[in-house]
């Protein structure tokens, strides 16, 4: 009862009342809220401000740790570089024969890693022999011609330290870019090496607090290191980065600055020291809720005080209101009658009663509109329903009542059916865009209602959204059954040509009936439709009857099976333009015999079919490669010759002969793996191409093609390459003779002589001799 009470009370309130009351309010609390706010907000400044001056003492406490940390990084590898191990002649050494040595420069690379925590890893670069030494990995060699040219560039220049940041760690090897890079000797003219540490950014000293965000950038701003509360804020790096293109950065310059990122607000500070020749920069931020944490309780007292405000200022307005009210309550209480209203809304005292009788006119008006104009759209969705068959349970008489009480008095009249086929919507001779065909079937749907509306007395179009639309025409009673025939064929010729001048697009036109009753509509559209596929297959417009098209509807074709069978094979063969050729001559063929679109239609079917039972029989899976429903529906689309035999090598012959090609690829690729492992298990024997190819059942120029692609060179050179590379391996780890040599590979002494020549430039002889004083001298 309260609740009740109370939504009534509440209600009979109007703008008068609820204005009064919102300005009490304001008048009271706003000024309460204003100095609130400015409290809050100077507090906050404040602190942020007192946060920022002691942070940047912080601050420059951890640059000087920073820079000591690298300092000490520096002194110790220059201490390091002092051991006698690291002299010149580590360039010229043979790091296999002399493995002693080897181990000790290892031995020496452990301990630099293990001696400064700030050493991630340590490498030891020799240029002249293009190796890597590191405690890990051993004795490296550079094979990669990309990390070759990298590691060579730290030759480069005339500096003897410097610090890299882009530098990727070599095999594989996980972890940061960023090394300092001392060449070998340190400050030497001529450098024959370069030891590379590489920076372990975790190990930083940063000294900042749990909630800081903190970088450690480089002379070109990458980040060498950062905090761990810095991942947890992605956007805020970016933004410090735009924030210091804008400001010059000098030694021992520093910069405070404020960046919203990830919904914070973030106290910034920034110094920049000197390191490497290089300014430097140590960045920390902060988020500000951080920061005036410490505010929050006078804020909490502010926001108490100020709600206290409000629901006092609420009450005594509330009886202000009341009081000032009564007046318009009364005047308000003469204009009801005591009932429930929805309709009108008496907020505005002054505008309800005008508002009321405006109310129920414009309510009479809007009715009475709607009926009008739905009556026309009513009638015609009776209609589509009826002529596609969705009201058949209706009879003739309940349909002539329905179609009265909308408007359309049928009773007596004639009725005809006419289908209009546009043939350049399928896109094979002009592509049209969705759009396009959208406005072109509008256009067409206009021309044929138009011209129907001059000879009929009522026209229904339709578009039946397949690229073709219907007409239904209902002729005046008055007409005879031989007229309105006779109209009928004269308005289809009229049609063809007008679609064809003004649309410059061939077309097919149906006409059927008449009919005297109307329940025959959904009958002759029907075999409207079906006589669409009786046209002769080509690209001329076409006025067809559908009852003379469908008394002949029993063509006598010859098909061309000799075709058909030439078609497949050939296929299979993987002749992609012989076919193509037969299937062009199988549907000129079918043309030639007058044969309809359906009949063509059927025809191309039965090719694929073929191709289907071939595909069976050969192992393949055709519904794998085709969609059979999928390509019926496309088939059906096309209007003639030229389409379809453009749409059948796109669709059916292309993937078939792609299918074939990537078959025969496999096949052939493990042949030649298999020529690959004979080769090289039995290279001493006379094996020729032709041996391998009759055992493998292929040509001999198809294995030599395939051959090529797989290894880039032909037979004979890759055998031959392969015989001269185990001769030159013996000639170097052996003392064997020529001829004992040649042998071995299966080459008579005097042709190894002529063909290693020819090869290498040199006679077997003087390259044994040459080898041999380079690792003589290497030794000494």
């Amino acid at each position: 009862m309260l609740r009740d009470y109370l939504a009534k009370r509440f209600a009979s309130k109007g703008t008068v009342y609820w204005r009064s009351i919102a300005l009490a309010i304001l008048l009271t609390c706003i000024p309460i809220t204003i100095v609130s706010c400015i409290g809050g907000y100077v507090g906050n400044r404040y602190l942020i401000q007192q946060y920022q001056q002691n942070n940047e003492i912080m601050l420059r406490e951890s640059v000087r740790r920073i820079d000591g940390q690298f300092a000490q990084l520096v002194q110790y590898a220059l201490h390091m570089m002092a051991n006698p191990i690291f002299k010149p002649a580590i360039a010229e050494m043979n790091y296999v024969d002399e493995f002693e040595k080897t181990q000790e420069l290892l031995d020496t690379m452990s301990l630099i890693e293990n001696g400064e925590s700030l050493i991630d890893q340590a490498y030891l670069y020799i240029p002249k022999q293009n190796v890597l030494l590191q405690p890990v990995l051993g004795l490296r060699t550079l094979d990669d011609p990309a990390d070759r040219a990298v590691w060579n560039s730290l030759m480069n220049g005339d500096k003897g330290i410097f610090w890299t940041n882009h530098l990727t760690r070599p095999f594989g090897r996980s972890g940061s870019k960023h090394a300092i890079v001392m060449k070998l000797p340190f400050n030497g003219q001529t450098s024959y090496g370069a030891l590379v540490l590489y920076v372990n950014p975790a190990m930083l000293q940063l000294n900042v607090t749990p909630d800081q965000a903190a970088y450690v950038l480089d002379g070109s701003d990458v980040v060498i290191g950062q905090s761990d509360a810095a991942k947890s804020y992605p956007e805020l790096l970016p933004r410090i980065m735009e924030q210091l293109g804008t400001t010059k950065r000098t030694y021992d310059s520093q910069s405070r600055f404020q960046i919203r990122a990830d919904h914070e607000q973030f106290l910034m500070n920034a110094v920049s020291f000197e390191k490497m020749n290089r300014i430097w920069t140590f960045v920390t931020g902060t988020p500000s809720s951080k920061v005036t944490a410490p505010n929050s309780a006078y804020t909490h007292v502010v926001v108490v005080y100020w709600i206290l405000s409000l629901i006092a200022a609420l009450g005594l307005s509330w009886f202000a209101s009341n009081r000032f009210y009564q007046p318009f309550r009364k005047v308000m209480d003469l204009f009801r009658d005591g009932k429930a209203d929805e309709d009108a809304d008496p907020s505005d005292e002054m505008a309800y009663i005008e508002a009321k009788w405006q109310q129920y006119r414009f309510a009479n008006e809007s009715l009475q509109s709607r009926l009008d104009q739905s009556t026309p759209k009513v009638r015609e969705a009776l209609i589509n329903q009826f002529v596609l068959g969705q009201a058949a349970h209706l009879s003739e008489t309940e349909m002539i009542e329905k179609l009265r009480a909308l408007q359309l008095d049928v009773t007596g009249c004639l009725f005809s059916v006419v289908v209009c086929q546009l043939h350049g919507l399928d896109g094979h001779k002009a592509p049209l865009m969705e759009k396009d065909s959208q406005l072109i079937t509008y256009a067409a749907i206009n021309i044929v209602s138009e011209m129907s509306e001059a000879s009929a007395a009522y026209v229904h179009t339709l578009d039946l959204l397949d690229g073709s639309i219907a007409a239904v025409l209902i002729f005046p009673e008055t007409s005879a059954m031989d007229d309105a025939r006779d109209e009928l064929i004269r308005l289809g010729g009229d049609m063809l040509r007008t679609l064809e001048h003004v649309l410059r697009m061939p077309s097919t036109i149906v006409v059927n009936g008449p009919a005297s009753l109307w329940m025959d509509i959904p009958y002759l559209l029907e075999q409207s439709r079906k006589a669409l596929s009786y046209r002769t297959f080509t690209s001329e417009s076409q006025l067809l009857d559908a009852t003379a098209v469908l008394e002949q509807a029993n063509p006598e074709v010859d098909f061309p099976y000799d075709l058909e069978q030439e078609f497949t094979h050939t296929l299979n063969l993987g002749l992609e333009r012989e076919a193509a050729d037969i299937l062009e001559r199988f549907v000129t063929a079918l043309k030639n015999e007058g044969a309809p679109e359906w009949v063509v239609h059927q025809g191309l079917m039965r090719l694929k079919s073929s191709l289907y039972r071939s595909m069976l029989q050969s192992g393949h899976n055709p519904y794998a490669l085709f969609d059979g429903v999928q390509l019926e529906e496309e088939l059906r689309t096309l209007r003639d010759a030229e389409a379809c035999i453009q749409w059948f090598g796109k669709r059916v012959i292309r993937p078939y002969i792609d299918m074939l090609s990537k078959s025969y690829q496999h096949a052939m690729k493990d042949i030649v793996d298999q020529v690959l492992a004979t080769i090289h298990d039995n290279y001493m024997c006379d094996i020729s191409l032709e041996t391998f190819a009759m055992e493998a059942g292929v040509s001999v120029s198809h294995l030599s093609k395939a051959f090529r692609q797989m290894t880039g060179s032909n037979y004979i050179d890759y055998l031959t390459a392969l015989k001269i590379g185990r001769c030159k391996k013996l000639l170097l780890t052996t003392d064997l003779k020529m001829n004992e040599i040649a042998k071995s590979v299966g080459y008579q002494p005097p042709y190894f002589n002529r063909m290693f020549k020819k090869l290498e430039g040199m006679t077997p002889g003087q390259y044994r001799l040459q080898f041999s004083e380079t690792k003589l001298g290497k030794a000494e």
